[in-house]
């Protein structure tokens, strides 16, 4: 039987990944897609594209859900950061409206499970601020959610002086030796985002020092400075600095939303960088290992289509849709709609299914990856592959 300090310590690392629901339907279909890109920045009007790989991708995720959680089975615990991440991805699509509002409440009422981990961690910023922008989300007040004022949580996670000033930081128990902050930068860019729609007072100093961990290249990173009393606290000034593609694409999905010209300009340089990342077949490579994988690819297409750049979306949602299972007669129907994460993780599905140890990789490639398929073009879905199950 795993042991409650087990279960912390699992919790504590599923709510310290990064990471980002439909009924099943036919093959074909298409609708007229608009990308709403942030202010000064490009927009354009998409082209007609495939709805049948973001119903069928959407309709596996809704699957994952029960009673509002994503349970966890390899470890037998609910895994709450996961549940955010599928209820956005289903928001982002515009599905499943009850599905996305039923996650929110089963997190509502586990609050503390989530932002208050244990083993050391007595909130979370990072979760704090995720919880704040699936609560917005759904339309719920973060300020009275599940009876929390997650506003204040996150802001009271916001160092108010010295050189961190505007980073968030984990609070952290002092009785507990091993306790350590787990605050990053897609964190950050959380609760710049949350802050911000929350017309926070600390929103202003968030955003100064998200804008801080972009390096001249215009990537951002992920780690912040080991020291928070180092007198620079900026990505150009640490050398241990090292680009992350995920972490770039949830910087520009935050700051694009803010209309200032600092954040504008940072945007414009994150985008140009993440065009040059892009492969000629449309994918990206992101995370420990660069390679090529559908939730960076999803991610960062996302991100540019927000940007307007709906060019690389298009390709990017491409070679994610080459990734998805749609084929019945290949695939049980039970995968129908799973995005692998990569090429070995397609081929694994094929063969063997999904088994238990491998389910999280599948249901986190799915939910990163499976907004960008809103870009996928017109009858893509239409060949064998689509096949009526």
């Amino acid at each position: 039987m795993t042991t409650h300090l087990s279960r912390s310590r699992i919790s504590l690392a599923l709510a310290s990944l990064a990471t980002v629901a439909l009924t099943a339907s036919g093959c074909g279909g298409s609708n007229d897609a608009q990308s709403a890109g942030p202010a000064g920045h490009r927009t354009a009007s998409a082209p007609a594209h495939d709805t049948t790989a973001v119903r069928a991708g959407a309709s596996w995720l809704n699957r994952q859900v029960t009673h509002g959680a994503v349970h966890n089975d390899q470890y037998d615990t609910d895994d709450y950061g996961l549940g955010i991440d599928v209820a956005l991805a289903l928001h982002a699509v515009d599905e499943q409206p009850a599905t996305v509002r039923a996650i929110s409440d089963r997190l509502a009422t586990h609050l503390a499970a989530y932002t208050a981990p244990g083993y050391g961690t007595v909130t979370s910023a990072g979760g704090t601020a995720k919880a704040v922008v699936l609560a917005q989300a759904v339309g719920a007040d973060p300020a009275s959610y599940g009876g929390t004022d997650l506003v204040a949580q996150l802001e009271r996670t916001v160092a108010d002086h010295g050189p961190a000033a505007g980073r968030i930081q984990d609070v952290l128990d002092p009785k507990e030796a091993s306790a350590a902050d787990y605050a990053n930068v897609v964190g950050q860019a959380y609760a710049v985002e949350g802050l911000t729609a929350a017309d926070s007072p600390e929103a202003a100093a968030a955003t100064r020092f998200l804008l801080a961990q972009q390096c001249h290249d215009g990537w951002f990173r992920l780690g912040f400075t080991p020291d928070p009393q180092a007198p620079d606290q900026g990505c150009d000034a640490d050398r241990a600095s090292k680009p992350d593609l995920d972490t770039t694409a949830f910087a520009v999905q935050a700051l694009g939303k803010s209309d200032s010209a600092r954040a504008t300009a940072a945007v414009d340089s994150a985008v140009a960088w993440l065009e040059q990342q892009q492969a000629a077949d449309g994918s990206f490579g992101g995370g420990a290992t660069g390679t090529p994988n559908t939730n960076s690819t999803g991610l960062a297409g996302t991100a540019l289509a927000g940007a307007g750049d709906t060019a690389a979306a298009e390709k990017a949602a491409t070679w994610v849709f080459g990734h998805q299972v749609l084929d019945c007669r290949k695939f049980s129907p039970a995968v129908r709609g799973v995005i692998a994460y990569d090429d070995a993780g397609l081929a694994a599905a094929a063969s063997k299914g999904i088994p238990v140890k491998a389910e999280d990789q599948f249901r986190r490639a799915t939910a990163g990856a499976l907004p960008v398929l809103r870009w996928l073009p017109a009858s893509s879905t239409t060949d064998d592959r689509a096949g009526s199950c």
